[in-house]
């Protein structure tokens, strides 16, 4: 798998514009994109400290957004990867995020939220 560090900065990188943006011209729906971004960011995070630690994994069980299962499928391959406490605590909510943000029309989340998702991706990072 070729995914890179730069990649997963790209993510924190459109996050944090988008919350700008949201400040500056309260636009409702930019927040979507910033939840999308912070969410790619941190299922970004767990697959790369499994791509670079597991000798094999399963390309099924990599392939998906869910940042709960991703961590303990981690666990389940014995490698030491790091997740925060607050993504492991809020795993499935992020991980709506992603789906959620770009497909749910209700989708509303607040800013303080973002704000706090996206330091702690970024402070992961």
């Amino acid at each position: 798998m070729k995914l890179t560090m730069g990649l997963i900065k790209a993510d924190i990188i459109a996050a944090k514009q988008a919350i700008a943006y949201f400040e500056e011209n309260k636009i409702r729906d930019i927040k979507n994109i910033a939840a999308y971004h912070i969410q790619q960011s941190m299922e970004k995070l767990i697959k790369i400290q499994v791509y670079r630690k597991a000798t094999e994994y399963d390309n099924h069980k990599m392939f998906n957004h869910n940042l709960e299962k991703l961590t303990l499928y981690a666990e389940t391959l014995q490698i030491d990867i790091l997740v925060p406490k607050y993504v492991r605590d809020n795993s499935l909510v992020i991980t709506d995020w992603e789906s959620g943000s770009r497909y749910d029309v209700g989708f509303s989340i607040r800013i303080d939220t973002l704000k706090r998702a996206v330091s702690e991706a970024e402070a992961w990072y």
